[in-house]
């Protein structure tokens, strides 16, 4: 299985936070995005590949090729997988293929019409709130972070 250092929900994917400080303080060798629109997108796959550092591995899949590739043993020793989603549903579809992910950062999830806020500038509509209450029945910790040196605030502490 790989070295999963960290999951984070994020509609924007890849972009400052993230690159600057996200990666860094994980430590991350590898962005895998797991979105099955963006892994069929050839001009977004072109963009991210071009604003990723060169140094880091960036890999684009979809939601049943992401399991499979999450669950190989790392191709090296210093590995550290950083897992990037635009919704929760992602990571449920993941952790429901076996992959073990032990928690799951909400970084951004901005507003649209089917979303309502539910913590200062984050959004969800109810089935994404019902995925992530999911993912903690599972034993997934889901937090909302949106820097890593905000504290974290857990999900279960404002959704009731």
């Amino acid at each position: 299985m790989k070295n999963i250092v960290f999951t984070r929900i994020d509609d924007r994917l890849i972009h400052g936070q993230v690159m600057t400080a996200w990666i860094q303080y994980t430590q991350a060798t590898e962005v895998v995005i797991v979105d099955n629109q963006v892994a069929k997108d050839s001009f977004s796959i072109m963009i991210m590949k071009n604003v990723i550092p060169p140094k880091i591995t960036l890999n684009i899949l979809d939601e049943e090729s992401a399991a499979d590739y999450l669950k190989k043993e790392p191709s090296n020793v210093n590995e550290k997988t950083f897992i990037l989603v635009k919704t929760p549903m992602p990571v449920l579809s993941l952790v429901e293929k076996g992959v073990k992910i032990k928690s799951v950062g909400i970084g951004g999830m901005g507003a649209r019409r089917d979303r309502k806020p539910f913590y200062k500038n984050i959004s969800a509509n109810e089935q994404e709130i019902d995925v992530m209450k999911n993912l903690e029945r599972k034993g997934v910790k889901v937090f909302i972070q949106i820097i890593p040196d905000n504290e974290p605030i857990n999900l279960k502490d404002i959704v009731k």
